[in-house]
C-alpha cells in the first residue's frame, strides 16, 4: 500500500505545481505522509485489495530486463523535469513549458517504437513497476492517450494496473470533452479559491467503480485532493 501512496504523492506533487507559486507546499516526504494519513482514515477494503493484489508484483522483473529498464530509465525521465522544488516556479517560465512538452513529446515517441515493437508492455513482460512506467509517460502526452488506452483495455485482467488504466479511461475522456467515470479528473473553479471535478457519469455506480479499479473512496481521494492542492475540494453534486 506505501507504493501506492508515493505514486499518488508523486501525481499530486506535479498537479499542484500547475496550480503555481505556493503549491508546492511540503517535501515529498510530508506528500507521502498526508496522503498516507487519508488513506488510513478509510475503512473500506475492497478498493485496497485490488490495488495491493498489483503493488504486490512491484518486486517482479518479468521476462524481459533489457525492455524493463528501458522503461524504467524513461520514467525517470518523466519525473526528472516534475519533482523538482522549483517546479511552480519553472511552470510560469513558457520556455520551460515547450522544454517539457518537448520531453513529454520525445518519451512518447520512444515509448510508441517500444510498442510497435513489442505490443503494450505487460506484467508480465517487464514486471509491475514497469507496466506502469509505460501508463506515465502516455499519460503525459496527449496524442498517444487514446492509442494507449485502446491498448491497455485490450489486455487480458492483470496485465496493467487497474488504477493505471481508470486514470487514463478519465484523463482520455475529459480531454475529448465527454464526463469521466472514476472520478479523478479535477479543475480550478471559476471562484479561484477550489477545485472542481470535471463531469463524471453515472454518479450513482461511482464508488463501485473506484473500488473495482483499486482507487480509494470518493471521501479518501477529497481528503488527498484538499491537502495537496490547498484548497477546498467541491464534491461533484448529485
Amino acid at each position: 500500500m506505501m507504493l501506492f501512496v508515493r505514486r499518488v504523492s508523486r501525481m499530486i506533487v506535479f498537479a499542484a505545481a500547475l496550480m503555481g507559486p505556493g503549491h508546492l507546499a511540503a517535501q515529498r516526504s510530508a506528500m507521502d505522509s498526508t496522503v498516507e494519513a487519508c488513506v488510513a482514515a478509510d475503512t473500506a477494503t475492497r478498493w485496497k485489495q485490488v490495488q495491493m493484489a498489483w503493488s504486490a508484483g512491484q518486486g517482479e522483473r518479468g521476462t524481459n530486463d533489457s525492455l524493463r529498464a528501458r522503461l524504467l530509465a524513461l520514467a525517470q525521465r518523466d519525473q526528472a523535469m516534475r519533482t523538482a522544488p522549483s517546479m511552480a516556479d519553472s511552470l510560469a517560465n513558457p520556455d520551460f513549458g515547450r522544454r517539457l512538452m518537448a520531453r513529454d513529446s520525445a518519451d512518447a515517441a520512444e515509448l510508441m517504437e517500444i510498442v510497435a515493437r513489442h505490443g503494450w508492455p505487460t506484467r508480465r513482460e517487464v514486471g509491475a513497476e514497469a507496466a506502469s512506467a509505460a501508463w506515465m509517460v502516455a499519460q503525459h502526452n496527449e496524442h498517444v492517450r487514446h492509442e494507449a488506452l485502446r491498448l491497455m483495455q485490450a489486455l487480458p485482467p492483470g496485465e496493467v494496473s487497474p488504477a493505471d488504466l481508470a486514470m487514463l479511461d478519465d484523463r482520455v475522456r475529459t480531454g475529448d470533452g465527454l464526463p469521466q467515470r472514476f472520478g479523478t479528473q479535477l479543475k480550478p473553479g471559476d471562484d479561484g479559491r477550489t477545485m472542481r471535478f470535471d463531469p463524471i457519469d453515472d454518479l450513482h455506480g461511482l464508488e463501485e467503480r473506484r473500488a473495482g479499479a483499486g482507487l480509494p473512496p470518493l471521501a479518501v481521494y477529497i481528503c488527498m485532493m484538499r491537502a495537496m492542492y490547498g484548497r477546498e475540494i467541491v464534491p461533484p453534486a448529485p
